[in-house]
Protein backbone atom coordinates (compact mmCIF):
# COMPACT_ATOMS: atom_id res chain seq x y z
CA UNK A 1 0.00 0.00 0.00
CA UNK A 2 1.71 3.00 -0.93
CA UNK A 3 -1.50 5.96 -0.80
CA UNK A 4 -4.45 6.14 1.13
CA UNK A 5 -6.28 7.42 3.84
CA UNK A 6 -4.80 7.35 7.74
CA UNK A 7 -7.40 7.78 10.38
CA UNK A 8 -6.23 9.66 13.58
CA UNK A 9 -2.46 9.61 13.42
CA UNK A 10 -2.08 6.18 12.47
CA UNK A 11 -5.28 4.12 13.82
CA UNK A 12 -5.89 2.51 11.19
CA UNK A 13 -5.77 2.78 7.10
CA UNK A 14 -8.17 2.49 4.20
CA UNK A 15 -6.13 2.08 0.83
CA UNK A 16 -9.65 2.60 -1.52
CA UNK A 17 -11.95 5.33 -1.50
CA UNK A 18 -14.44 2.49 -1.89
CA UNK A 19 -13.71 1.40 1.26
CA UNK A 20 -13.00 4.99 2.96
CA UNK A 21 -16.77 6.19 1.75
CA UNK A 22 -18.17 2.44 3.49
CA UNK A 23 -16.24 3.13 6.63
CA UNK A 24 -17.83 6.23 7.04
CA UNK A 25 -21.62 5.14 6.04
CA UNK A 26 -21.74 1.87 7.69
CA UNK A 27 -19.33 2.07 10.87
CA UNK A 28 -17.58 5.24 12.24
CA UNK A 29 -19.20 7.20 14.66
CA UNK A 30 -16.66 10.22 14.99
CA UNK A 31 -18.52 12.97 13.70
CA UNK A 32 -22.24 11.70 14.99
CA UNK A 33 -22.34 14.71 17.64
CA UNK A 34 -22.67 17.00 14.74
CA UNK A 35 -26.41 15.28 13.99
CA UNK A 36 -25.87 14.97 10.38
CA UNK A 37 -27.68 12.78 7.58
CA UNK A 38 -25.21 10.78 5.66
CA UNK A 39 -27.40 10.24 3.40
CA UNK A 40 -27.96 13.41 1.96
CA UNK A 41 -24.68 14.29 1.73
CA UNK A 42 -22.60 12.97 -1.63
CA UNK A 43 -19.22 10.88 -1.32
CA UNK A 44 -17.25 14.20 -2.48
CA UNK A 45 -19.00 16.05 0.73
CA UNK A 46 -18.10 12.86 3.06
CA UNK A 47 -14.20 13.16 2.23
CA UNK A 48 -14.15 16.66 2.50
CA UNK A 49 -16.08 16.87 5.93
CA UNK A 50 -13.76 14.31 7.39
CA UNK A 51 -10.59 15.93 6.18
CA UNK A 52 -11.78 19.52 7.84
CA UNK A 53 -12.58 18.23 10.92
CA UNK A 54 -9.48 16.30 11.02
CA UNK A 55 -10.88 12.80 10.96
CA UNK A 56 -8.10 11.39 8.41
CA UNK A 57 -5.85 12.76 5.48
CA UNK A 58 -4.84 11.31 2.36
CA UNK A 59 -1.06 10.65 2.11
CA UNK A 60 0.98 9.02 -0.10
CA UNK A 61 4.54 6.91 0.82
CA UNK A 62 7.49 5.51 -0.84
CA UNK A 63 7.46 1.95 -1.06
CA UNK A 64 11.43 1.81 -0.59
CA UNK A 65 13.14 1.54 2.87
CA UNK A 66 16.07 4.34 3.55
CA UNK A 67 17.77 1.91 5.64
CA UNK A 68 19.74 5.47 7.36
CA UNK A 69 16.20 5.57 8.84
CA UNK A 70 15.92 2.45 11.09
CA UNK A 71 17.18 2.44 14.49
CA UNK A 72 18.11 -0.66 14.56
CA UNK A 73 20.30 -2.76 11.64
CA UNK A 74 21.25 -5.91 10.96
CA UNK A 75 25.47 -6.76 10.37
CA UNK A 76 27.36 -9.00 7.87
CA UNK A 77 27.88 -10.96 11.30
CA UNK A 78 23.73 -11.79 11.29
CA UNK A 79 23.61 -9.55 14.70
CA UNK A 80 21.23 -6.47 15.32
CA UNK A 81 22.29 -3.45 17.02
CA UNK A 82 22.00 0.33 17.05
CA UNK A 83 22.09 1.19 13.35
CA UNK A 84 25.73 4.10 13.56
CA UNK A 85 23.75 5.98 10.67
CA UNK A 86 20.35 6.46 12.81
Amino acid sequence: MNEGWCWGDGVFYTKYREDTINEIRNGDLTLDHLNLDYSKMTDDELLQLYFDEDVFYYTEWNDFEDEEDFQYAEFSDGTIGENPDY
